[in-house]
C-alpha cells in the first residue's frame, strides 16, 4: 500500500466514526424524547371502593401504553384500561387525551351471590316471591342476588305458604331446600238423583251425598246414574278454598229421534225449531216433544211423541197435496200466464198448488198486470184486472216536470188540435207560411229554456264558440244539435232519434223515445195554442203592440247595432240575454218570444199542403237542403217575425240562432225516414 492510498483509508474511517457518532447521538436525544413523553403522560387510576383497591390490578387492554402498578403511561390515542379485584366485577374505561396525565377513577361492582332454592316435594306451580316481588313459577329457584338479607316467600295452591329469611354474601351460593306441608280440606258432593254413584280419580267413593278429607290437590269427580248423563269435573283443594262443595243435578239421558219425510224438500220443525230430516236428532227423553213436517202446496202434519232414555225412534211423515181454485177475469178480455207458462184466455178458473204463483194477465197494445196469489184449499181466489194501454200507462207514470242528468228541465204537455201559418189576410204574414190543419195527439216534453252554453260544453267536452255561461248556445249547425240530442239520450239509455253518418243524418227513427228537436208543428203549438183558451197570432196574444218585458227583441236599446227596432219598448238587455231573464210565457216555457230563434226538427220546405187534410203528430219533409228556424230573436222587430207563425229556412248556424229540447213520453208507432 502505498502513502497516497493509507491516507485515503485513514480520512474514510474518520467519515465512518463520525457518521456513527451523528447516528447515535440522534438515537440518544430520541429516546430521551420518548422518555420524556411516556413518563410526562402517566395517568393515575384509582380503584374504588378502597376495599377493591387493596386487591385491584390495572392493565391496557386496548391501545399502546403500558401500567406500572396504578399508573398508566400511553403514546397517543385514547387507550382503554381494565380495573380488577377480588370479589368485584372487572370494568373497563377509556381514557381521554384530555385526562392523560390526571388520576381518573374506576368503580367496581360487587360479584352477586346466588339463592338456589327448592321444595320438597317438588311443584311447577309454585311461586317464588322474594321481597315481596314475584321472582318465578317453578319447581325450583336459581337466581343471582347483590349481597344481602332477603325475605323469601314460598306459596303452593296445595301447601302450606312458607317463609324463609336469606343471607346471600358476595360471590358465594346459597343452596335451601324447604319442606312443604299438605294442605287438609274437606270434599263434600250431593247429587239429584240422591243415589248416584260418586268416583275420585276413578275409584269408586260411595253414593251421594258423601263428604270426604282431603289433602290439597286436583281431584277427578265423577257422578253417575244409569238413566242420566255422567258428569265430570275437576276440582281442587287448595290452602286458599280448603272446602269444596258441589251439588250436581244430572241430566236425564237423550233419547234419539230420525225422520222419513214426503215429499223431500219441506221444513222439519221439532218443538219449533228447524230440524235437518236427513240427520238423526238428540231429544230430551220423558218428555212430549211436538213434530211437524210442512212444505207449501200440501197439507201440513204434526205428531207428539214421547221417548224413554236413550231410546231411538224413527218419525214417517207423507204429505197430501193441497190445491185450490183461482179465477181470473180481465177487462178487455186477455191471455193469462202461470209462472211464465200460457195457460189461455180469460175468463178461466185455474186449479193450483197451493204455494204462490206468478199470475201474469197479457195483451198486445196493453200494460201487462203481474200479481202473486196463493192457492187455498178452504176458499176460491178471485183476480179481477183491467188492462190499460201501454201508451196509457205511460203516460200515467210521466212525471209533469223533470231535470235530466245534464241539468235541463223539461215539461209535459197533452197537446190538441190547431192551424198552423197564416191566411194572406194577416198582417205581416209571408208567403211561405201555409195554412195546415195539425192534430198532436202524442205527448211530449219540451225544454224550457233553450239551450245553454253550460249545457253544451258537456257534451262538448269544452267551451263552445263564445265561451260558457247562461246564455243561450248560438253559431252551430242543425247536425251539432241533432248529435247533442243523440249523446243526451245515450246518457239516460233512451233510443236515439237522429241515425248519424260522418256528422250528417242518414235517417230519423220517428219511433223512438230519446231526445230530439221540437217539430215545427210542436214549436208553434207551444207559442199560439198552449196554455191559453184559443189560438193566438203572437205568443204574449192577439194584439200587435208587444207588451212591456214581453221578451227580449230589438228594443230602443239595441239602436246601432239593428237597422229596425220597436220604438218604446225596452227590454233592459242590448244582446243575448241569460235564459229565463223573462217571465214565462202562456204554456211555461221561456223565451218563445225573442232572445234567439231556435233550431226546430223539420226540413225546410216551400211545397203547401194539399186540400184540407189533417197532419197527424208531422216531424216534416224527409229530406232537404235547409232545416226550419222558428222564433223571433234579440234583434227581431217586425210584425213579420214576432209572430208564433213566423218560419225560415237555414243551411248553416247563425249568432242569433240556438236550439230548444223536446222528447216523446214514448216511442213508436213511426217508421225511420231514410234520407
Amino acid at each position: 500500500m502505498n502513502d497516497y492510498n493509507a491516507r485515503l483509508e485513514q480520512a474514510q474511517a474518520r467519515q465512518r466514526r463520525l457518521h456513527l457518532s451523528i447516528a447515535a447521538g440522534l438515537a440518544a436525544i430520541a429516546v430521551t424524547v420518548l422518555c420524556i413523553v411516556v413518563f410526562t403522560n402517566g395517568t393515575s387510576v384509582r380503584i374504588l371502593p378502597e376495599e377493591a383497591a387493596a386487591s385491584g390490578r390495572i392493565e391496557v387492554v386496548q391501545g399502546f401504553g403500558a401500567a406500572v402498578g396504578t399508573v398508566v403511561y400511553t403514546i397517543g390515542g385514547a387507550p382503554v384500561v381494565r380495573a380488577s379485584a377480588a370479589g368485584y366485577q372487572p370494568s373497563d374505561r377509556q381514557i381521554a387525551p384530555g385526562e392523560k396525565g390526571r388520576t381518573v377513577d374506576i368503580t367496581l361492582r360487587p360479584l352477586p351471590g346466588r339463592l338456589i332454592a327448592a321444595t320438597a316435594p317438588q311443584d311447577a306451580r309454585t311461586r317464588w316471591s322474594i321481597n315481596g316481588q314475584l321472582a318465578s313459577v317453578s319447581a325450583a329457584l336459581d337466581r343471582p342476588l347483590e349481597a344481602g338479607d332477603y325475605a323469601l316467600s314460598i306459596d303452593n295452591p296445595y301447601f302450606r305458604v312458607e317463609t324463609r329469611t336469606v343471607t346471600v354474601k358476595r360471590g358465594e351460593e346459597v343452596r335451601l331446600e324447604v319442606p312443604f306441608e299438605s294442605v287438609v280440606g274437606r270434599l263434600r258432593i250431593e247429587a239429584l238423583p240422591k243415589d248416584a254413584a260418586v268416583s275420585i280419580d276413578d275409584a269408586p267413593a260411595g253414593a251421594s251425598p258423601i263428604e270426604l278429607e282431603k289433602k290439597g290437590g286436583a281431584y277427578r269427580i265423577a257422578v253417575a246414574h244409569p238413566d242420566y248423563v255422567t258428569v265430570n269435573e275437576v276440582v281442587e283443594i287448595t290452602w286458599a278454598e280448603p272446602e269444596v262443595a258441589r251439588a250436581y243435578k244430572l241430566q236425564r239421558k237423550p233419547a234419539t229421534l230420525s225422520f222419513s219425510a214426503t215429499p223431500p224438500g219441506g221444513s222439519l220443525l221439532v218443538d219449533g225449531t228447524r230440524a235437518d230430516p236427513a240427520a238423526p236428532l238428540a231429544v230430551e227423553s220423558n218428555v212430549e216433544h211436538k213434530v211437524s213436517y210442512l212444505k207449501p202446496g200440501y197439507f201440513s202434519e204434526t205428531r207428539s211423541i214421547t221417548l224413554r232414555p236413550a231410546e231411538s225412534r224413527q218419525v214417517a211423515f207423507a204429505l197430501k197435496a193441497e190445491t185450490g181454485k183461482v179465477e181470473v177475469q180481465a177487462q178487455p178480455a186477455a191471455t193469462v200466464f202461470v209462472n211464465g207458462q200460457e195457460m189461455g184466455p180469460t175468463p178461466m178458473t185455474l186449479e193450483l198448488p197451493a204455494v204462490p204463483h206468478d199470475i201474469s194477465v197479457r195483451k198486445p197494445g196493453y200494460r201487462s198486470v203481474e200479481r202473486t196469489v196463493t192457492a187455498d184449499s178452504k176458499k176460491p181466489i178471485l183476480v179481477r184486472v183491467t188492462l190499460e194501454t201501454e201508451l196509457a200507462a205511460r203516460l200515467g207514470a210521466a212525471p209533469p216536470q223533470y231535470t235530466n242528468a245534464a241539468g235541463i228541465a223539461l215539461k209535459l204537455f197533452k197537446p190538441t188540435s190547431f192551424v198552423s201559418g197564416g191566411t194572406r189576410a194577416e198582417p205581416g204574414q209571408r208567403a211561405n207560411e201555409f195554412v195546415k190543419n195539425i192534430r198532436l195527439e202524442k205527448p211530449f216534453y219540451a225544454g224550457l229554456h233553450e239551450i245553454t252554453r253550460d249545457q253544451y260544453a258537456k257534451f262538448k267536452g269544452g267551451a263552445a264558440a263564445g265561451g260558457t255561461g247562461n246564455t243561450p248556445v248560438t253559431a252551430i249547425g242543425w247536425e251539432d244539435a241533432a248529435l247533442f240530442c243523440n249523446w243526451l239520450s245515450a246518457r239516460e239509455k233512451l233510443e236515439p232519434v237522429y241515425v248519424m253518418r260522418d256528422g250528417r243524418l242518414a235517417s230519423v227513427n220517428a219511433a223512438a223515445d230519446g231526445y230530439r228537436l221540437l217539430s215545427e208543428a210542436e214549436w208553434e203549438w207551444l207559442a199560439r195554442r198552449a196554455g191559453r183558451d184559443k189560438q193566438t197570432i203572437f205568443p204574449w196574444g192577439n194584439e200587435a203592440v208587444v207588451p212591456p218585458m214581453a221578451g227580449n227583441i230589438a228594443d230602443e236599446g239595441a239602436q246601432g247595432k239593428v237597422q229596425v227596432f220597436v220604438p218604446g219598448y225596452n227590454d233592459g238587455q242590448a244582446g243575448v240575454a241569460a235564459v229565463g231573464s223573462f217571465k214565462a210565457e202562456p204554456s211555461g216555457l221561456y223565451d218563445l218570444t225573442g232572445n234567439v230563434s231556435e233550431w226546430v226538427h223539420d226540413f225546410y220546405s216551400l211545397e203547401p199542403p194539399v186540400g184540407n187534410a189533417v197532419e197527424r203528430d208531422p216531424l216534416g219533409p224527409s229530406f232537404g237542403d235547409s232545416h226550419v228556424v222558428k222564433g223571433s230573436n234579440w234583434r227581431s222587430a217586425t210584425r213579420s217575425e214576432l209572430r208564433a207563425a213566423y218560419r225560415d229556412g237555414l243551411m248553416a248556424g247563425r249568432d242569433d240562432v240556438g236550439f230548444r229540447i223536446g222528447r216523446y213520453v214514448y216511442g213508436g208507432p213511426g217508421d225511420a225516414k231514410a234520407q
